[in-house]
């Protein structure tokens, strides 16, 4: 069989950029979207250095015209779209009262409506094909909620409700849905990538001292994350090359751990166990500075 072809979105850093090049070592037609072509830099040089090809074209998940186009030059060069892996993704830090509406639709805007209006354009193609593979890369955020990050667990908590309905729907077309799940992954979406609401800075907020407290944490977590974002571009190259994929995947032994408690326990003694954890961390935590 010809090497099928794959699109990825996001891939101009982190787990975009390695599932990307995990996929092309496998041998599949690898096109990595990016909202700007001249962020893709590192993907090129990283697939030079391998010896990979990689095709760049321009995505972004929030332009219609830019998905069509995307998609149609990929159909007319390959004939067809195997899989799609949406990772694109956004995130705007800070208590719920401190994000502006405008903050929080742009972040379902990405996360959400753009890995739907993706996915709208490449379903017609799979269904043709008889076969296909639908990936979001999700996140325990998807299922977990935690303060701070209450924009970002809307738009995955209603990601992981649109993975389950569209699976219904299309896996009698033999396309396949899965949710890949990570924990904190070393990326630069906490990086030079992460976004905090603009009054979530403001001293006069009444959350401002337990939200600096949080990103400190935060920090804390991220230099610690043992999870690499080849360990979730190997997760996605499973699912391709396996007959029939699961539907959701955990990324992380602390995550799985995590949710294996949470199997275990009643409901409300989970999120008992949950609150006092979070609130032990925060009152235990770092005193943001000038406190």
């Amino acid at each position: 069989m010809p090497p099928q072809t794959v699109l990825v979105t996001g891939a101009s850093s982190g787990i975009g950029l390695a599932t990307a090049l995990s996929l092309a070592e496998s041998g599949f037609v690898v096109y990595a979207s990016l909202r700007d072509l001249r962020r893709g830099d590192q993907l090129k040089q990283e697939a030079q250095q391998r010896g990979l090809t990689v095709h760049l074209v321009r995505l972004d998940a929030t332009e219609p015209e830019s998905i069509r186009d995307a998609v149609d030059t990929i159909v007319s060069r390959s004939g067809g779209i195997y899989a799609l892996v949406n990772n694109a993704g956004i995130i705007v830090r800070g208590y719920f009262e401190d994000v502006d509406e405008e903050e929080i639709r742009r972040v379902c805007d990405t996360n959400l409506f753009g890995s739907m209006a993706v996915t709208r354009a490449v379903l017609p193609h799979m269904r043709d094909a008889g076969e296909g593979r639908v990936v979001f890369i999700s996140s325990t955020a998807g299922r977990l909620a935690s303060p701070g990050n209450s924009a970002y667990c809307v738009s995955k908590f209603a990601l992981e409700g649109f993975g389950e309905c569209l699976r219904q729907e299309v896996e009698p077309f033999g396309i396949f849905v899965s949710l890949v799940e990570p924990g904190f992954v070393k990326t630069e979406l906490f990086g030079r990538n992460r976004n905090v609401s603009r009054r979530a800075e403001d001293p006069s907020s009444p959350y401002h001292s337990s939200f600096q407290r949080l990103e400190q944490l935060t920090d804390r977590e991220v230099r610690g994350a043992v999870i690499a974002p080849s360990a979730v571009g190997a997760v996605v190259r499973d699912i391709l090359t396996t007959r029939r994929p699961k539907m959701r995947y955990l990324v992380g032994r602390r995550p799985k751990l995590l949710f294996a408690l949470r199997r275990y326990l009643p409901g409300e003694t989970f999120d008992r166990i949950w609150m006092r954890e979070l609130g032990r961390r925060l009152r235990s935590g770092p005193k943001p500075e000038g406190a």
